[in-house]
């Protein structure tokens, strides 16, 4: 019976196998998942369909020999399409156990026949009946996952009462018995204790989560697991005794005394079972299977790749001994899924998803010699396989799968036997079939037929046809099967590929080994997965690209299964399983079913990945691919290393590079030469290459760290278009549109074979095509169209590693969509959503010097991913040698062109200043913010639709309807214990104490309230383009018509500039520059009610604070509405992606109007009637004040008022004063 007993405790008395030995292992013809019984010798297993759905071998019920492993009898229950995953029970000669059917079978445990069937009593699709029976007292119990009731039945086959618990529950959770009382688990989340005799519930409790496990009992408690949680309950009442952190699986606990031991999804725990104090963890893989506990060790089992069996010391938790199976070659699982272990005699049983029963004992079985074998094999036209000969381990042959030796090889691993190939002059020979050899006397040997017909070449050479027989045999030349005590028969299945359905995408990609990449799923926005790029969803991504069309996946089964489930392709979505002819996406790798979820298939070289999109066998779930209506086919190529993207060069430029074998020593190399398209390609991949110094002069030595063999002479070698080039690298000068291909092997390879290769393809643009020009205007460049269609498109950060999503229909979408290569920094993303351009073509911003961009010959002040972009707009990215150049004055530019087609949707904003989440944020949607060099921008403080605030007895809370939608341009997320409100340039933390969601509403106690506003970009006339940003400390969620209105200008209105004048004379100081002013108005918000503080940052060029002093005598200064005015303390707080200098200071009394400007020490000023510090008279210019030559900054500080000089001294001359006094 399943878990030992009717109590389901896993415990057996006597001790199980001290060691891994293998007693016996037996071939299964479909998966042994169902939990064994062992009984009078017999082993008695339920097996199902393995993943060869296109076989369909005998399945049900398997009677073994329990001493030898040998098959009795197999009952195929109601058909061959029936199989079992419920566990077995025997009782009184009868074996009881579910079909997938739906049905409870009983089967005459001597001969295999069957008694009686029910009726359908689950449901449940796949699984069927998969609650192991339970035999108590006569009656044998029964549950329905489908619908949660409790069937009993007599021996007879007769259903005499049944209980229903109100609703479903999850599959394989059975019913336990004890004291008259049968334990059940029903309607999700509830436990049952039901009276045997009156078939009433005696209790019922409701746990926190749905029961993962089936109960087990002992000692006068009920153990039972959820996803989180291992509960106690007390069996005679149901009252929760204690419960213990668990990440629960279709594991049932093990009561062994006083310790409870539990399978979880990262391995076995033990914990006391009167207080529930963990006592040891054993960390590991998933475990599906129920522990069993015999003597001092308890059994399990993983559910991954390559399952292992663990015998771990149950007082300790300590390994005594493991066995982990064989990864299967073919891409599926070697897994332990639903076979839970049974000990008897001794003897551990368990069956695993490698089609192997196996026995664990501390006897040994002779080998038995091999008697040859006799069975069917599929192959699939266009695989190969690899043969390693036993006399040489460094060699390696590849022969055809459909070949007769490509037969014998499947054939052996179906049949567990094995096979050799020798080495010799003439080429590989067939050495040995299950261990019987050539015969270097007799020269008796292996000898092959085809239909009956000797061959007459090479058993690797012969190619079969669909139906062919080849038959093996040993003897000597000229003998025949009839005659052979040895013989392998192998009937050949060779399918006809499926007609091909319609492709979405079909073609190829390159992966590089060790490469990762980062997913978000598109359900869980806040979530980053780092992936294999050597994987099928790592494949995909990179056809999506290649392809432009999308795809999303979800992580709702990434805890349980470690992959996505595909949700849609393209926007073709799956449509619901529990309709009829329900189409869904499914994955395939070389003509088979692909053994994992996505993300968790791994890829060799030469796989050819496919998805259907097509309907499944309503009986066996298998993907009916040739009813598919999409397809999207990936031909795979894996390399060490690869590199394939374009590069723009620009003619004339010269670059240096220092051989690493001589760091004193620099090579100066045209720009445009082979070697600088790798330079180039180097930058914006990311991969670094070395060139040595010889005595003929430099040489490539290795790209990517794959360096020049000195033994075998393998290097680097390259052509461009196709045609191998005769000189080196450095010397052959490359054409606009050229492709050069460097490539590692051996002289005389071709790419095509080679382990790693770079392509380049090379832009080289007329110079002064960029879009420069003397009037500013369109002087007819070279622009590069692009049409922008909906969407996004990836693209990983050089600085952090990580991937982004970027809007198609944006600047930096535009200069992605003309294969220009680029390089990105993410620095400021997190705190502004803005990406920063960091290199174009291979050239990198150096301090002040940079990439910038214009829209329509306006500076969007936002990063080009923000930036959304229209039909017909006129893109161009220019190399900045300062902060006044321009596209005409810049040497290096690239011009693009907009096509967006009325039909895409397109941005349908009127925007050249930016928009969604940039740098210069909207008012609301729709509507962009004024991007003249004065105006005023707003940004309004107000709650998303979804989001509410309450005020309660403990403070604010807020509620955030997670399912929610929108309005464009908004963000709301929820991660840990902070809600995030991002739009129109604005972002609203707020820090909870704690965040509780449930039914897609989060809610929290609001702790704290930042508001941060993104950096807004102007032009300042003499000054270039500035950048200023807020951050807010607020005492509580702003009004819902709070808004923010912030302005710049070149010089202050006279109140400001007074009050700069009095605030730097209070700080012994005089102002010698003013650069500009922000002035922040507030509506419904008030400094010290609602703003409690204020972090401003303001930006300047770095010539300007050089040519005021430096950095030390920069100050922000703040001027009040009520007339205070202060200098506030200044740090430089680092540069930004432009080049200009940060300058940040905390504002204690929140927001007016701020200066930034540069001071200098105020004279030390004599005592003189304060008539000499009068306004000069009426008829004196105000400009008479300010000393001719003065910086433009200075003197606009002065000419705004006539009195601003003079009130200036006489305000120094009243605080020297007071100081003093």
């Amino acid at each position: 019976m399943f878990h030992c007993d009717a109590q389901r405790t896993g415990y057996v008395t006597q001790d199980g196998p001290q060691t891994n030995a293998t007693l016996w292992v037996a071939e299964t013809a479909e998966y042994a998942d169902g939990s064994l019984a062992v009984h009078n010798g017999k082993v008695f297993v339920p097996t199902w369909p393995d993943m060869d759905f296109a076989d369909n071998d005998p399945m049900g019920l398997v009677c073994y020999d329990a001493a030898t492993g040998t098959e009795l009898w197999t009952n195929e229950l109601g058909g061959t399409s029936i199989g079992s995953v419920s566990g077995a029970a025997i009782a009184d000669g009868q074996v009881y156990l579910g079909g997938t059917d739906g049905r409870l079978y009983c089967i005459d445990e001597e001969m295999g026949e069957t008694l009686w069937t029910s009726g359908q009593i689950d449901a449940t699709g796949y699984f069927g009946l998969s609650s192991s029976p339970l035999v108590y007292e006569g009656t044998i119990y029964a549950l329905s996952a489908s619908d949660g009731v409790l069937h009993a039945f007599t021996p007879e086959g007769i259903e005499p009462w049944s209980f229903s618990t109100g609703g479903a529950v999850g599959y394989f959770t059975s019913p336990a018995a004890a004291g008259g009382k049968i334990f059940v688990a029903g309607n999700g989340s509830n436990l049952f204790c039901i009276d045997a005799a009156t078939h009433t519930a005696a209790w019922s409790t409701a746990l926190p989560a749905a029961v993962k496990s089936t109960p087990a009992i002992g000692d006068g408690k009920v153990y039972v697991t959820t996803a989180e949680r291992l509960h106690a309950l007390d069996a005679s009442t149901g009252a929760e005794i204690w419960s213990a952190s668990l990440g629960g699986t279709s594991s049932t606990p093990a009561v062994a005394g006083e310790t409870i031991i539990a399978g979880s999804s990262d391995g076995l725990h033990a914990y006391d079972a009167g207080t529930g104090t963990l006592l040891w963890d054993f960390p590991g893989a998933r475990v599906d299977v129920s522990p069993v506990v015999a003597g001092n060790l308890v059994y399990a089992a993983t559910n991954e790749k390559a399952g292992t069996v663990y015998a771990v010391d149950t007082r300790t938790g300590e390994e005594v001994w493991s066995y982990t199976l064989e990864a299967p070659g073919d891409g599926t699982f070697a897994a332990f899924y639903a076979s839970s272990p049974a000990v008897s005699d001794g003897v551990l049983y368990i069956g695993a998803e490698n089609n192997r029963l196996y026995a664990f004992g501390d006897g040994e079985l002779p080998e038995p010699a091999f008697t040859g074998w006799s069975g069917k094999v599929k192959l699939t036209d266009g695989q190969t396989f690899t043969v390693t000969p036993f006399n040489n381990a460094s060699a390696s042959y590849t022969f055809n799968r459909t070949s007769a030796l490509g037969a014998l090889d499947a054939a052996a691993t179906a049949g567990g036997f094995n096979y050799t190939v020798q080495e010799t002059a003439w080429g590989p020979f067939l050495y040995s079939i299950g261990g019987i050899a050539y015969n270097e006397t007799s020269w008796d040997s292996w000898l092959y037929s085809v239909n009956g017909t000797p061959a007459e070449v090479g058993a690797a050479d012969y190619q079969l046809a669909d139906g062919d027989v080849v038959t093996y045999w040993y003897g000597a030349w000229g003998s025949s099967p009839e005659t052979a005590a040895v013989v392998v028969n192998i009937t050949v299945s060779i399918p006809a590929q499926p007609a091909p359905a319609p492709a979405l995408w079909n073609g190829t990609v390159i992966l590089a080994k060790g490469e990762a990449f980062e997913f978000v799923p598109s359900n869980n926005a806040s979530a980053t997965y780092t992936v294999n790029r050597t994987t099928d969803l790592g494949a995909l991504a990179l056809a999506a690209q290649a392809g432009n069309f999308t795809f999303s996946a979800s992580d709702a089964w990434y805890v349980s299964y470690g992959s996505f489930l595909l949700e849609d392709i393209n926007g073709i979505a799956n449509e619901d399983w529990t309709q009829e002819n329900a189409r869904s996406w499914s994955i395939f790798i070389n003509g088979a079913a692909a053994p994992a979820g996505l993300g968790a298939n791994s890829l060799a070289d030469g796989d050819r990945l496919a998805f259907y999109y097509c309907p499944a066998d309503p009986a066996t779930y298998a993907p009916l691919i040739d009813l598919a209506d999409h397809t999207v086919i990936v031909d795979i190529i894996i390399r060490d290393f690869a590199w394939d993207g374009a590069v723009s060069l620009a003619a004339g430029q010269t670059f240096t590079v220092t051989p690493l074998n001589n760091a004193s020593a620099t090579y100066t190399f045209n720009r445009t030469s082979a070697l600088g398209a790798l330079d180039a390609a180097a930058t914006a991949g990311r991969f670094n290459y070395t060139v040595q110094e010889t005595a003929w002069g430099p040489f490539l030595y290795s790209i990517g760290g794959i360096a020049y063999n000195e033994t075998s002479w393998d290097s680097w070698l390259y052509s461009v278009n196709g045609v191998i080039a005769d000189v080196g690298a450095a010397d052959y000068q490359l054409a606009d549109e050229d492709v050069v291909t460097y490539w590692y092997g051996a002289w005389g390879s071709t790419p095509e074979t080679a382990r790693a290769v770079v392509a380049i393809t090379v832009s080289i643009p007329t110079p002064g095509s960029g879009g420069g020009g003397d009037g500013g205007g369109d002087p007819s460049p070279s622009w590069i169209t692009v049409t922008l269609e909906p969407g996004t498109f990836t693209i990983t950060a050089e600085n952090s590693g990580k991937t982004h999503t970027v809007n198609r229909q944006t600047a930096l979408g535009a200069l992605d969509a003309a294969g220009i290569a680029y390089t990105i920094d993410d620095s400021y993303y997190q705190q502004y959503g803005s990406l920063f351009i960091n290199s174009v073509n291979g050239r990198a911003n150096e301090g002040t010097k940079g990439w910038m961009y214009q829209v329509n010959s306006e500076s969007p002040g936002s990063g080009a991913n923000t930036h959304t972009v229209r039909d017909g707009d006129k893109i161009v990215f220019f190399w900045s040698e300062s902060m006044s150049s321009t596209p005409a004055t810049s040497p290096d530019v690239i011009s693009i062109k907009v096509v967006i087609s009325a039909s895409s949707g397109g941005s349908g904003s009127d925007s050249s200043g930016g928009g969604g989440s940039g740098a210069t944020p909207s008012p609301n949607a729709g509507e962009q913010p004024n991007t003249g060099e004065t105006g005023s921008i707003s940004f309004s403080l107000g709650l998303p639709v979804g989001v509410t605030v309450d005020l309660g007895e403990w403070g604010q809370a807020f509620s955030v309807n997670t399912a929610g939608t929108t309005a464009a341009g908004e963000k709301v997320i929820v991660s840990g214990n902070t809600l995030t409100i991002n739009r129109g340039g604005l972002v609203l933390t707020i820090v909870a104490k704690n965040i509780d969601e449930k039914d897609g509403v989060a809610r929290g106690l609001i702790q704290s309230i930042t508001a941060a506003i993104n950096p807004i970009a102007r032009g300042i006339e003499g000054l270039g383009t500035i950048t200023a940003s807020l951050i807010l400390n607020l005492t509580g969620i702003p009004a819902a018509d709070g808004r923010l209105d912030v302005a710049f200008n070149a010089t202050p209105d006279a109140a400001a500039g007074n009050a700069f004048a009095l605030a730097a004379a209070e700080n012994g100081k005089e102002i010698t520059a003013l650069a500009y002013t922000m002035t922040v108005m507030r509506t419904n918000l008030e400094n010290g009610e609602d703003i409690a503080g204020a972090v401003i940052r303001m930006t300047i060029s770095p010539e300007w604070v050089e040519e005021h002093g430096g950095a030390d005598v920069v100050r922000i200064v703040r001027s009040a509405e009520d007339g205070t005015h202060e200098i506030l303390e200044t740090r430089l707080a680092g540069t930004d992606a432009n080049g200009n200098l940060i300058f940040e200071a905390v504002s204690p009394g929140g927001l007016s109007t701020f200066g930034l400007l540069a001071v200098r020490s105020a004279p030390e000023v004599q005592e003189t009637p304060a008539t000499t510090a009068t306004a000069p008279a009426s008829g004196t210019p105000a400009a008479a004040e300010t000393p001719a030559g003065a910086p433009p900054s200075l003197s606009s500080l002065f000419i705004v008022v006539g009195v601003g000089a003079a009130l200036f001294i006489g305000a120094a001359y009243l605080i020297a004063r007071r100081r003093r006094e």
